[in-house]
């Protein structure tokens, strides 16, 4: 899977809160890189079903791209 997709990937998988609704921009990108460092750690740790069969470095590469987004929504 390419870092683009994987970053789509993480903005749609978080930008919903159960208790609160709809998720701004910017907390959407906010949870999208919390939930990106999990599957970093799950892969650092070797738990590669739970890092979705995707080596460290290209979640490195993920939470960049997320973080560059998070510094174009301030």
């Amino acid at each position: 899977m390419t870092t683009i997709k994987l970053v789509n990937l993480m903005m749609k998988s978080s930008d919903h809160n159960p208790y609160s609704g709809k998720l701004t921009k910017k907390q959407n990108v906010m949870a999208a890189i919390a939930l990106a460092n999990l599957c970093k750690e799950f892969a650092d740790t070797g738990q590669m079903d739970e890092a979705m069969n995707i080596e460290s470095i290209q979640w490195v590469e993920v939470i960049d791209k997320l973080e560059q987004k998070h510094l174009n929504c301030a």
